[in-house]
Order: C-alpha cells, then structure tokens, then sequence
C-alpha cells in the first residue's frame, strides 16, 4: 500500500448550545485548524464528484488494517506519497534490540 501524508482542514464545533445569531456570528473565529495524518492508502471512493474522499489505516498488516480514517478530498490541503525502504525480510525481532 502507498504511504501517504495528508495535511487536512479540520471541521470543529465552536457552539455547543442554542444561541443567537449575533453570539453565534462573534463565536465565529475563522481560525483554521490544519490536521496532519499519516497514513496507508487503503482506498479512493467517489473520485470527480462532491464526495471524493481518501481511506486511510495506521497500521498494514499482513491481511487485515488497523484503525482507519476517511477523509473528504474538498479538506486536503496538502498531499504527498511517502517513500519508506522496506525492513530486510531476514531481519528478525530479536536482532533489532
């Protein structure tokens, strides 16, 4: 699987009750919160429409994926495949302590 960094705007909640639009328009901060995420290219859905997003999982197994994150393509700022060399095969767990 490719290895991917994605850096990503973030959506986030600034109101978490009922409140006038005037609270609501000086809550607004228009600060912008940018994620960083690194992950495994598990899969593309919905290329060249709205709801184009990338699958991502921390962890490639040998047959199963670890936690997974999907991110909607229309938040990334940033995207780049990472190059990582592969451990020898040979190398054991033991031999790397």
């Amino acid at each position: 699987m490719k290895l991917l960094y994605v850096e990503w705007i973030d959506a986030s909640v600034v109101g978490d009750q009922w409140t006038s639009i005037e609270e609501a328009t000086a809550l607004a901060s228009g600060n912008t919160v940018i994620c960083k995420t690194v992950g495994f290219l598990v899969s593309e859905h919905g290329e060249g429409t709205p709801f184009h997003t990338v699958y991502l999982t921390m962890t490639d197994g040998e047959n199963e994926v670890g936690p997974q994150t999907e991110i909607p393509v229309s938040t990334i700022v940033s995207r780049r495949e990472l190059n990582v060399k592969e451990r020898d095969s040979q190398e054991s767990p033991e031999s790397r302590e």
